[in-house]
């Protein structure tokens, strides 16, 4: 007799698959590489930006910034006090700590109204017999005048002076310098309005304090450059003194040029009248 037998849920026989020594032995190369090349960026980015530059270089930044700020006390302050009229203390005798640049602003006051008083004593002057405040008024319209030319896109100003060796020197300058010089005279004609007594103003001392303030704040400069890796520009900021002295030489030897190229121009010939051959 026939006995049927269950029927069992074979699972099917799972084969060996056979792995691609190639293709395993490529990915490991290529994932290999790419750790030990993210290691090396990372170890040449440290070793080319040290971890401590940028600290060091917001260290410069903060001392420069301080250095500066003397420099810009003596160049520009501008806590200038109207009622103060001397740049120097009655009492202790040594200088106050007022704006360098209202004093000079001051100075260019007291020489207006000495223009003006001069013009008011000459009868062919047009200021003639005219009180200093509409003088003033009229000097400080004309001033506004030459800042429209320059608002107005007028770009042909020059500012001149001649040494003390004689030699004549003239710079073209451009709108910017312009209006502050005019800036500048607008400042000075309100002091020779309400200033009743003028300040004194020392232009050797100015000068001294400035120039003892400007050496550490360049030191400062050039150190700021060096710490953010700069060599070229470090090296021509220890060399300012003598590029300047060059770019004078060079100057200097283009104005005696100039000057025997004038001299060796013919000197043009007068027009001669024509003669009249009937004698009249």
């Amino acid at each position: 007799m026939f006995t049927p037998t269950p029927v069992r849920n074979k699972q099917p026989s799972r084969r060996r698959q056979k792995v691609n020594v190639t293709l395993w032995t490529v990915c490991s190369t290529v994932s290999a590489l790419s750790v030990i090349g993210a290691v090396a960026l990372m170890v040449g980015w440290k070793q080319q930006i040290p971890s401590n530059q940028i600290s060091e270089v917001q260290q410069v930044k903060a001392q420069v910034a301080q250095i500066r700020e003397v420099y810009l006390e003596k160049l520009s302050r501008t806590d200038y006090n109207i009622d103060h009229l001397s740049s120097y203390s009655s009492v202790e005798g040594a200088p106050t700590l007022t704006g360098w640049r209202q004093l000079a602003a001051a100075l260019w006051g007291q020489q207006l109204r000495g223009e003006i008083s001069r013009m008011q004593a000459n009868e062919k002057s047009g200021f003639y017999r005219l009180h200093y405040m509409p003088a003033l008024e009229i000097v400080k319209f004309n001033s506004l005048d030459v800042l429209l030319e320059a608002a107005s896109g007028n770009n042909s100003f020059y500012w001149g002076y001649r040494k003390t060796d004689g030699t004549k020197v003239e710079e073209k300058i451009p709108t910017g310098a312009a209006a502050v010089l005019i800036l500048g005279k607008l400042e000075a004609i309100d002091y020779a309005q309400n200033l009743e007594s003028q300040p004194s103003v020392d232009l050797n001392q100015m000068l001294i304090q400035i120039r003892n303030a400007q050496e550490p704040y360049s030191l400062a400069q050039a150190q700021l450059l060096r710490a953010r890796g700069y060599l070229d520009p470090v090296e021509q900021m220890a060399q300012v003194a003598d590029i300047r002295e060059k770019i004078r030489q060079k100057e200097e030897e283009r104005r005696i040029y100039l000057q025997q190229m004038k001299k060796q121009l013919p000197n043009p010939i007068p027009n001669r009248k024509p003669v009249n051959k009937s004698g009249e």
